[in-house]
């Protein structure tokens, strides 16, 4: 099973909790953090690093959360593979997705201005994408932004795969199973007020909803 985590970053605004959480996420989250510029960057990254590091605790193994690297694409993982793990933020929310198995997340706040994004579309896609409403086509997009981003970030592989080689929507509809290099993918979204959140794993076993972790619990672990 899936489990998907989320905290307001928000709650980081306060200086003293600031600096507990820059103290709990350890030197390598803590030094990707002190080279950020904006303020709000650094919040959410934090908030990213306390989530995967109280998905460890809960199991009592936090010592693999110091082990945890990066590949040159970005994606963090474990060299044993004992634990999967995915971490994304928009606006001011954090998510973690934590499986035993390869799992992808992403989160976007649905803004009414849609990003300008080259080349995110599938021919069917974009087709479908000029006949619809204002409303109805932000929707559409974030869905299959999210979705996507779920699908690259369990390859692996990042927005360096390109978007419009396949097809996660039939038109207003999400495309809950897909299939990309051999592989059979199942995706899950939810919608929380303006934010659009995807899952992406191989076994389809998500969770109904997203657990919100308050800040005691966080630092009691």
């Amino acid at each position: 099973m899936v489990e998907l985590l989320m905290m307001d970053g928000d709650v980081l605004k306060d200086t003293a909790k600031f600096q507990i959480a820059m103290e709990l996420v350890g030197e390598k989250r803590r030094a990707k953090v002190e080279k950020m510029m904006k303020e709000e960057s650094k919040r959410l990254s934090l908030c990213a690093g306390l989530l995967l590091r109280y998905a460890f605790s809960k199991l009592n193994q936090i010592a693999l959360y110091n082990e945890i690297e990066i590949t040159e694409k970005g994606m963090l993982y474990l060299p044993n593979h004992e634990y999967y793990f995915s971490l994304s933020h928009s606006g001011q929310f954090a998510i973690c997705g934590f499986s035993l198995e390869s799992v992808g997340c992403d989160i976007e706040k649905m803004r009414d201005r849609l990003p300008r994004v080259a080349k995110i579309f599938s021919p069917e896609e974009e087709q479908f994408s000029y006949e619809l409403d204002d409303e109805n086509k932000k929707a559409f997009f974030f869905q299959l932004w999210t979705r996507k981003e779920s699908v690259t970030k369990w390859m692996g592989t990042g927005i360096t795969y390109p978007f419009n080689s396949f097809t996660v929507m039939d038109g207003l509809r999400n495309r809950n199973i897909i299939f990309i290099e051999g592989k059979k993918l199942c995706l899950k979204s939810f919608q929380m007020e303006d934010y659009m959140i995807s899952l992406c794993n191989e076994r389809g076993n998500f969770p109904q909803e997203v657990k919100k972790i308050d800040w005691n619990i966080l630092i009691e672990n």
